[in-house]
């Protein structure tokens, strides 16, 4: 394309005192995108967007106020209106075609998500730029922009990637409408899928943007190659090398013993299936069973076969990713390939820190190991870095494991994203779990069929079984108060000699611990373990309590429900609280875990109210009452489930009693501006504000559903940063130092997460006397004298030591 001597600049680069010209910026923006090439029926879509996204920059009124901004850095630069211009231009060339609105609403989020219709006055967001493009008293220089473009581009060129845009616009939406007739109903809209479409055309656009950008601030020059080459041989590559790494790994495994023979024959039916085309993977065997090698054997060799760009692991707990990424680094031995994406990734090497920050801008490595949150968040966020990402879900292998953890709010949310994946941009996913809850057989918005990775796993049940579950929930028919639970632990610590403990709620788990603790007078090593303690006091904890368990010596643990997933730690006995069939069968995997003895033993109790208040828990309130359903029928049918409350009859039983309590309230329920909605409606044809009026094609609420979306109910919750250990107290005197770098505070922010806990408003009132600010208020700070070493955060602060003079 033509470029004329007139020059009108998008960036400065003070450093090396450079500035970039709109037109170099614009274009190898748009290269960025053809280079990718990540959804190839949005690529001319993104390609034109990419050229018109700065065309506003080229008015003298930008030019004047960007020199300002550099002379006077603190003027505002970034709050002059440049990107309605470009979308007006791109409504000139196809005023009100589909492609146009799909391009302009992409240009006017480019720096952020926008609502396609205003929720407060029903207005269409291209009538509102329309208008603001005409102005009053003052309309924008549009049609300046739009002749100083095309003495940069050629017309008849711009015209020739339009109708090539077009004709992929048109082909697209022929699409999406065959497959959604074709699937019949409950499968989720044809305005969902399409908004899905929308956003990834946004993040394939700011993705570029945001790179080319970066790239010229840090002195890059041009085009800059960034990340994997994760196209054509350089992938297959990759997967080749891992391919023979994993069956090299596998290999090693002993074959001894039926445990082990039965390990490998899953291992061989996941390698079987990889050799398919199939899109939708259930992996669905007990704990124990070898999963997560078993599910990354298929990724890797269906990534081989399909030439997929990347394999992306992704589990419900932070736990579970760190223990399963080290594995995964092993098996594929090449660590250098794999991001392990999360908050608590601490890392020494300025040189380390800064290639993490890259990556984990838009996942361009060949394996993603993540959070669900992370996962989520790039689906259904407002947040830009999570927009960014969302690119890199296509033409991948996901697994997604413990899949039984994702929020009831979020079902159908979730259900419609894995449709969309695996129908439309070429993904494959895999959910793989020891407890696969019907996830295709609820009235609305289901999931698409999957194929199962391994037929007839139901007969791997009781090869498995290292437990037997006990139901203890009658022991006490109002419920067991504080005093009965401890009785109850110390008649199991004298039988078993170590005991884990399981409550439904912190207070609950704490009176427990106090109730026991008068133990350790008796040789019993007492530990507690909940969100009221920091994470680098919990992880100092299990660490203990490991050892102790390998020493053979006495352990009594009282934990909350965050020991169940991702804890490798194996007690002879557990102690549940009554929670959901699934909560269950995740405790009983923290007993006999390496079937150290013959069977381990899962007691289930049900406590009084006034023990456990659940209340303000409905979730785990309603998981009670259809677990409830499930053991009367055991007791007295207890044939039906093969004589065991983990198998996967009583399993999917739990999950129909379950989910029937929620019927209506599985895509995610909101109300916003006093009108009651959802997520799923907000995103779809949201018609409870549009009210069946005519407009464009486009009407969802991006900007509203991603900023009211949460992976995680935060429910108010604020972070406090605990001045109790010696490293917190480090940290906390850095970010005190006023000439600390940007830099350098971001990373001592990242290191204070492992001191940090979460607390709720109501609580962070009770605690205002021990709470102080740093970092202008940007952190709050509790005092270490409200911090117990054995429980966490306390109500009331340790006495200060007497003073002598």
């Amino acid at each position: 394309m033509e470029k004329t001597q007139w020059q009108c600049y998008a960036h400065y680069n003070p450093g090396a005192n450079q500035y970039q010209s709109v037109y170099a910026h614009s274009v190898e923006t748009a290269e960025i995108i053809k280079n990718k090439n990540a959804v190839p029926i949005l690529t001319n879509a993104a390609f034109l967007a990419a050229l018109l996204h700065d065309a506003g920059k080229l008015s003298r009124e930008w030019q004047e106020y960007f020199s300002q901004s550099i002379e006077k850095p603190s003027s505002g630069k970034g709050k002059l209106d440049h990107a309605t211009a470009g979308g007006q231009i791109m409504e000139q060339l196809l005023p009100r075609s589909h492609l146009s609105v799909l391009v302009q609403t992409a240009i006017y989020s480019h720096h952020g998500l926008q609502d396609c219709v205003d929720l407060d006055n029903s207005g269409f967001l291209l009538d509102k730029r329309q208008e603001k493009a005409k102005g009053s008293p003052k309309p924008l220089p549009i049609e300046e922009c739009r002749d100083r473009f095309f003495e940069q581009f050629k017309q008849a060129q711009i015209q020739c990637l339009c109708n090539d845009a077009k004709q992929d616009i048109d082909k697209l939406l022929k699409t999406i409408h065959a497959k959604v007739k074709g699937w019949g109903n409950g499968y989720g809209s044809q305005s969902f899928y399409l908004g899905m479409f929308e956003r990834l055309l946004i993040s394939i656009l700011m993705d570029a943007d945001r790179r080319n950008t970066a790239d010229f601030m840090k002195g890059a020059g041009g085009i800059k190659e960034t990340g994997f080459s994760i196209s054509g041989e350089t992938i297959v590559g990759i997967w080749e090398g891992c391919k023979n790494m994993v069956e090299r790994r596998i290999g090693s495994f002993s074959e001894e013993g039926e445990i082990n023979r039965y390990r490998k024959e899953i291992s061989d039916a996941c390698l079987k299936m990889s050799k398919g085309e199939g899109v939708r993977y259930r992996l669905t065997v007990p704990t124990g069973a070898g999963k997560t090698l078993s599910s990354l054997r298929f990724a890797i060799n269906y990534a081989l076969k399909h030439q997929k760009k990347r394999v992306i692991y992704v589990a419900p707990f932070q736990s579970i990713v760190e223990q399963n990424a080290k594995e995964i680094r092993e098996a594929l031995g090449r660590p250098e390939i794999v991001l392990e994406h999360h908050c608590n990734i601490i890392l020494d090497e300025e040189q380390e820190k800064e290639r993490y920050d890259r990556f984990t801008e838009d996942w361009d490595m060949p394996v993603i190991v993540t959070t669900a949150v992370q996962f989520l968040n790039t689906l259904f966020s407002g947040k830009t870095s999570c927009v960014r990402r969302m690119q890199s879900l296509c033409d991948s292998v996901v697994i997604l494991d413990e899949v039984q953890a994702i929020p009831v709010r979020l079902v159908e949310m979730f259900h419609l994203a894995i449709n969309f994946l695996t129908e439309f941009v070429g993904a494959s996913i895999v959910l793989c779990t020891a407890t696969q809850p019907v996830l295709e057989e609820l009235p609305h918005n289901r999931l698409l069929r999957s194929d199962p990775m391994v037929l007839g796993a139901e007969k791997y049940e009781d090869k498995f079984r290292r437990v037997r579950i006990i139901n203890e929930t009658t022991r006490v028919p109002e419920g067991m108060g504080i005093r009965d639970a401890a009785n109850f632990i110390i008649e199991k610590a004298e039988q078993y000699q170590s005991v884990l403990f399981i409550a439904n709620t912190k207070a609950c788990a704490c009176e427990v611990f106090k109730a026991v603790v008068f133990l350790r007078e008796k040789g019993y090593d007492v530990r507690h373990l909940s969100t009221r303690m920091y994470p680098k006091h919990r992880q100092d904890v299990l660490k203990i309590i490991r050892q102790n368990l390998d020493e053979g010596k006495c352990q009594i643990c009282i934990s909350t429900q965050l020991i169940e997933a991702g804890v490798n730690i194996s007690f002879p006995c557990v102690i549940r609280s009554l929670a959901g069939i699934d909560s269950v069968v995740q405790a009983a995997g923290r007993c006999n875990r390496h079937k150290e003895n013959p069977t381990g033993y899962v007691f289930l109790i049900k406590m009084c109210e006034a023990a456990e208040d659940l209340k303000w828990l409905k979730d785990i309130s309603l998981a009670q009452q259809a677990a409830y359903s499930v053991l009367y029928q055991f007791d007295h049918q207890p044939e039906i489930f093969d004589y065991a409350l983990d198998s996967q009859k009583a399993i999917s039983l739990y999950f129909n009693y379950y989910y029937e309590k929620y019927i209506g309230e599985m895509d995610y329920p909101v109300t916003e501006r006093k009108v009651p909605t959802s997520l799923v409606r907000l995103l779809s044809d949201n018609r409870d504000f549009v009210a069946g009026r005519k407009g464009p094609i486009l009407k969802q609420a991006f900007r509203t559903a991603g900023e009211r979306f949460e992976a995680i109910e935060d429910q108010g919750r604020v972070a406090l940063v605990v001045s109790y250990s010696q490293e917190a107290k480090k940290y906390l005197t850095e970010l005190e130092d006023r000439h600390l770098s940007f830099e350098k505070r971001k990373e001592v922010l990242r290191r204070l997460q492992l001191y940090t806990v979460q607390v709720s408003a109501n609580r962070k009132r009770e605690l205002e006397s021990g709470i102080s600010n740093v970092l202008n208020g940007q952190v709050m700070v509790l005092d270490g004298r409200f911090y117990d070493e054995d429980t966490g955060v306390a109500g009331e602060p340790k006495p200060l030591p007497d003073l002598f003079l």
